[in-house]
């Protein structure tokens, strides 16, 4: 499932080049044939040229699928790896678009994959955003923020807040010695001073495993 996500946004991406060069290619033709406008012309057509590569550029990397790509790349036999994640994706269902055990983190939404070793995460909290429109509210998105021990993170968005919460309690079912929900004290430790976080999810997970067998 994972190739096949890589593969169609492969597809969509030699499609969104092929359709912008052609009209690159059509404007520099067009820039060719005419005085008054031609470095207009010319301007917008190598605009054009420059989203043709660029849409060649994310089909070659298979950006959707990048964090998988180079999580492979990094182990000794890179296929094994893919089949292992392929086997992981197929294992059961996933929770508004999350699945997780004690070894990997995903979320899959439309083609884009987040993905990251379990060991990785630290703290995931909810985030409900007002939106504002010309100063007027237009509603409000929600998402689970993920930060990881390098310093990243992950937004993952979700449709309304029980979602938020459902993934929450999901999360805490299946890794409950990660830092879950937001505090300004852990918020201060993780912006000032990562290592000790990271230290604290440390010692949480070894007293958690010493406890409870590995799933």
């Amino acid at each position: 499932m994972i190739k096949k996500l890589g593969t169609k946004y492969r597809i969509k991406c030699i499609i969104g080049a092929v359709i912008f060069a052609a009209i690159g290619i059509s404007g520099v033709a067009a820039a060719m044939g005419v005085d008054e406008g031609s470095i207009w012309i010319g301007l917008g057509s190598a605009m054009f040229l420059a989203f043709a590569a660029w849409f060649v550029s994310l089909a070659i990397r298979q950006s959707n699928i990048r964090d998988v790509l180079d999580y492979c790349k990094k182990k000794p036999n890179p296929e094994y790896e893919m089949e292992r994640i392929e086997q992981f994706y197929r294992s059961g269902a996933a929770v508004n678009g999350l699945r997780l055990n004690n070894e990997f983190f995903m979320y899959i939404k439309g083609d884009t994959v987040n993905f990251a070793e379990t060991r990785e995460l630290m703290w995931v909290y909810k985030l409900i955003n007002q939106n504002k429109v010309y100063g007027i509210k237009a509603g409000k998105s929600y998402q689970i923020e993920v930060r990881l021990n390098d310093g990243s993170g992950m937004a993952l968005p979700m449709r309304k807040e029980k979602d938020c919460d459902d993934t929450l309690a999901y999360i805490e079912c299946m890794v409950p010695y990660i830092i879950i929900g937001y505090n300004d004290e852990i918020n201060k430790i993780y912006n000032h001073n990562q290592k000790e976080l990271e230290k604290m999810v440390d010692e949480r997970r070894h007293q958690y495993f010493q406890q409870v067998p590995m799933r």
